[in-house]
């Protein structure tokens, strides 16, 4: 004998039989400032159920540094809503198309920072099934430029993550930093090179800070200000970005090596 539909109904506030989602990415791979594009794929359970939103959202994952310990954190870069409420029949399939712009300062996956989509339903009077799909995040072009000198310098990109920390006028509660050792072609200091880039509508704003030690970005952005001394703070334009990444390195060389 089939279930009473009000028992339907409970096992689908608790989960069971209830709505499911998957997101299925055209690619997993996307520059930071480009389009990100795929569908969600919503298929019924057991009884109607009445979706009031589906949302994308953007994730990263940062580091909370105490005293010796650090915790990993999960943050929301960006929500993108995918659709309007509507009720959702039993065994209904529905494929909701989205094309998403990725902002240009999504953290860079290259070297160990995790980005991901994590997809949410919120059903009405139930649980809310979920769906993560991990994303590789490319350089925006005015920081892959930046990359690019900082290598031509001489310098080995070492690894990146994110740490909380102030991000300089955005919401998110962590700033990302790219670490550069010096290789052997690189006769003079510094020997290390943490860059903290924060892009803007029309220019690169950078934070270098030559051989830090292991103090954390927190206390690197609260600590002493920007003096031009082992920290400097340098804003590149679009014009010295358009030029290409010698140009920037000519910008970048005598700040390094102790210049202003």
């Amino acid at each position: 004998m089939p279930c009473p539909m009000p028992f339907k109904k409970m096992l689908a506030r608790l989960g069971i039989g209830s709505a499911r989602v998957d997101t299925r990415l055209e690619h997993d791979t996307v520059r930071a400032g480009g389009d990100l594009r795929g569908l969600v794929h919503v298929q019924g359970g057991h009884t109607p159920q009445r979706i009031d939103r589906i949302d994308l959202h953007l994730m990263a994952q940062y580091l909370q540094r105490d005293n010796d310990r650090r915790s990993a954190l999960n943050a929301v870069v960006r929500t993108f809503r995918v659709s309007p409420p509507f009720i959702l029949q039993p065994r209904e399939e529905r494929e909701l198309p989205f094309s998403l712009r990725i902002p240009t300062h999504t953290p860079i996956t290259e070297r160990g920072t995790p980005v991901w989509i994590k997809t949410a339903l919120d059903i009405d009077n139930a649980l809310n099934p979920e769906d993560s799909d991990r994303i590789h995040v490319l350089p925006h072009p005015s920081l892959q430029t930046v990359i690019d000198a900082v290598l031509q310098l001489g310098f080995q990109w070492k690894n990146s993550y994110c740490e909380a920390g102030s991000p300089l006028g955005r919401d998110e509660p962590f700033v990302q930093e790219l670490e550069f050792h010096a290789g052997p072609e690189w006769k003079d200091p510094p020997r290390s090179l943490a860059l903290l880039p924060f892009p803007h509508e029309d220019t690169l704003e950078l934070i270098l800070d030559l051989d830090r030690g292991p103090r954390g970005l927190t206390s690197l952005l609260e600590g002493t200000p920007l003096d031009g001394g082992r920290r400097q703070r340098l804003v590149l334009s679009s014009t010295d970005l358009s030029s290409g990444a010698g140009a920037v390195s000519a910008l970048l060389g005598p700040r390094l090596r102790g210049g202003v």
